[in-house]
């Protein structure tokens, strides 16, 4: 369990890097005009509600994790495994199309 606890930690932690770069990009926003800005504002919107999502998720499964799986960690391993890599690489994802938005 110790082991997933990290998991969540560093998904975490990579959704709170997401929710510093969302800052950035805020900040780089108020500094355009015009049809720019418009476009930085959608797209800061769009990211927002996609960590929001990402939160949410990392909450639920963590939450469900805790519930069903603490005496049953076993037979669950392989599958919490998997999804935890599935949700990683969905945030990783994200990081990446921020970092190229910033380019």
């Amino acid at each position: 369990m110790e082991k997933k606890r990290s998991g969540f930690d560093e998904i975490e932690k990579m959704l709170q890097e997401i929710g510093s770069k969302i800052d950035l990009l805020i900040e780089k926003g108020t500094k355009a005009t015009g049809e720019v800005s418009e476009e930085i504002e959608k797209k800061i919107t769009e990211l927002h509600r996609k960590k929001e999502k990402l939160e949410k998720e990392l909450h639920e499964k963590k939450s469900t994790f805790e519930e069903k799986y603490r005496g049953k960690k076993g037979n669950a391993q392989p599958f919490l495994d998997e999804s935890l890599d599935h949700f990683k690489q969905s945030v990783r994802s994200l990081i990446n199309a921020i970092n190229e938005f910033l380019k």
